[in-house]
């Protein structure tokens, strides 16, 4: 039944005027001869497989033809050929073509309606939605229809605005229709401008060389250390002068008693030494790496000084 059909259309129904629908003979007539003899060529070819069960070279023949002298009969023929082929994809978006362009009373619709009730429930459907867009295409080949039939799984819709490229991932079960919808990019808001803080303006009554970071000590600390190296000196002093009025009396008068006194003396001398020099090192070292000068208020420090014979007084507040 099939090869008749093939054999009628191949006949009358593309390339004879005889009984050829109106639109088709209005097409007919913008074709020349040399067309048409080629489109028949590859329409033979295509029949030829088919009898001989090679759907695949079948189908590629009859869109060849097609493709060559566009026919609703060998856009149908190659559907029912890809269907054979096992390459259902392409049968149902070939026989939707089908049933898009060919006329209203055309005799292969019924059987093109039924071959797609067959496709339906095993493939997913697509339809892409898209406004100012173009170029729209579904896994890299170009969209065709208002529903385009896939394979069930993942599939990526892409479309081009502007010369921006939009891409939106779908994914379809069989039996399913799957929408996307297409848009154009928003502008990108503008980045907020980078405000550069001017540095600070320096006081020109003020000293601008490089910061060195603040000292813990206020200066009283300093003085206090001088004021209390200075009395130590003259306790040592004091202490000197007591030890050599010892060792002269001792000098004067030999007794057990003169010499332990003088010997007690001069430790006490030589400890009063030590303690100065320790005290002037140390108030040294405060004031120059620990001691903030410059910014000495009468507040800081409160330093009362007495010395007297044999006594020495340190008073201060800070």
């Amino acid at each position: 039944m099939i090869r008749r059909c093939v054999l009628l259309v191949a006949a009358v129904g593309v390339f004879g005027p005889t009984f050829v629908p109106t639109v088709a003979r209005a097409a007919d007539a913008e074709i020349d001869a040399a067309t048409k003899k080629a489109a028949a060529k590859k329409f033979k070819e295509g029949e030829k497989a088919f009898r001989a069960h090679d759907y695949e070279k079948a189908a590629q023949a009859f869109e060849e033809a097609n493709s060559i002298a566009p026919h609703p009969a060998p856009l149908f023929n190659a559907a029912q050929a890809h269907e054979k082929a096992g390459n259902l994809v392409r049968a149902a978006n070939l026989c939707a073509r089908y049933l898009r362009d060919a006329p209203a009373k055309d005799k292969r619709r019924s059987k093109a309606n039924a071959l797609l009730a067959d496709l339906r429930p095993k493939l997913g459907r697509i339809t892409v939605e898209s406004v100012d867009g173009d170029q729209l295409e579904i896994d890299g080949k170009a969209v065709e229809l208002d529903e385009t039939f896939v394979n069930p799984g993942d599939h990526v819709v892409t479309g081009n605005f502007d010369g921006e490229t939009v891409r939106r991932e779908i994914n379809v079960v069989a039996g399913s229709l799957g929408r996307v919808v297409l848009e154009k990019p928003k502008p990108k808001a503008a980045e907020p401008a980078v405000i550069e803080a001017e540095p600070a303006t320096e006081d020109p009554g003020r000293d601008t060389g490089p910061k060195t970071k603040e000292k813990p000590l206020p200066p009283g600390w300093f003085y206090a250390g001088i004021a209390t190296t200075a009395v130590l000196g003259g306790i040592t002093v004091w202490s000197g002068l007591d030890t050599n009025k010892a060792r002269s009396d001792y000098d004067a008068n030999p007794t057990q008693a003169g010499l332990d006194d003088g010997r007690a003396k001069q430790s006490r001398t030589n400890v009063l030494l030590g303690a100065t020099a320790v005290v002037g090192v140390a108030t040294g070292v405060v004031g120059v790496f620990f001691t903030r000068f410059g910014e000495h208020k009468k507040k800081d420090t409160d330093l009362a000084v007495g010395v007297g014979p044999g006594f020495a007084t340190l008073q201060g507040r800070f």
